[in-house]
């Protein structure tokens, strides 16, 4: 199989048949994501997680082998989004986290993302459309509103999902340092906080690189971490970074 991959007449057609059918489905199914947030932000939300999730990843061969799922709080009942609220954070290696945790988690998602993404035609629009949470750039009081509005959708039965890295990881270390705010938005909202573990994506969709490679993604979802009573930042920060990086680490999954 693996012969069959790196064989040029292969890669050729894979690229011929993969690109169009990824840009023009997109598109469609953003211009189908926009007229649906007129209507109905879940029904944007499912378009946007499990239809653009599976346009991603079933043209490319790209398998999602998930394990854990039982972690995730709440039943498909709770809340308004069917759950009770919820963080997610997660390793980031490559463009296909998003769609990856969007369908390892199952329901509904809302991402917390830099304010370029938005601007990204089609795709960024729709994503805005369906509940993204932009990080505005802008100090203090940017985050201060961020996590405003992050802690309303939390209580409104939202699953949040963050990448605490901020950035791709394009290193050979398992996670680059932890930026704070996740953990400051969990301390203010008490909210739940799963460790959700990614493992191949790197290497089916390099940085750089103009569409993914055919193989099989893994993903973990870890136990919760309970938050403990006067633990400061720091030591939440760096707990949640271990707990992920042992997931990371561990052969046996």
């Amino acid at each position: 199989m693996k012969a069959i991959k790196n064989n040029p007449i292969f890669r050729f057609c894979y690229v011929l048949w993969y690109v169009p059918v990824f840009v023009g489905l997109t598109i469609v199914t953003a211009v189908v994501c926009l007229v649906a947030s007129l209507f109905s932000t879940r029904a944007a939300r499912y378009i946007t997680n499990k239809v653009w999730g599976h346009i991603v990843l079933d043209p490319a061969a790209i398998r999602l082998v998930t394990t854990g799922r039982e972690n995730l709080p709440g039943r498909d009942d709770d809340g308004p989004d069917g759950t009770g609220g919820f963080i997610v954070y997660a390793n980031h290696t490559s463009l296909t986290d998003i769609p990856t945790i969007s369908l390892a988690v199952g329901r509904p998602v809302s991402f917390v993302a830099k304010a370029s993404l938005g601007k990204i035609p089609f795709f960024g629009w729709a994503m805005v459309k369906a509940h993204m949470l932009v990080n505005r750039e802008g100090g203090a009081e940017a985050a201060k509103q961020m996590v405003a509005e992050a802690s309303e959708r939390i209580k409104r039965g939202e699953i949040l999902v963050i990448f605490p890295e901020g950035t791709r990881n394009k290193t050979d270390e398992p996670l680059l340092p932890f930026k704070k705010g996740t953990f400051i938005l969990a301390k203010h909202t008490q909210a739940p906080i799963v460790p959700i573990a990614i493992k191949n994506a790197r290497q089916i969709w390099p940085s750089g690189k103009f569409w993914p490679r055919p193989g099989t993604i893994r993903i973990k979802v870890g136990a919760p971490l309970e938050l403990k009573p006067g633990e400061n930042l720091n030591s939440l920060t760096a707990r949640a970074q271990s707990a992920l990086a042992d997931m990371l680490t561990d052969e046996s999954w």
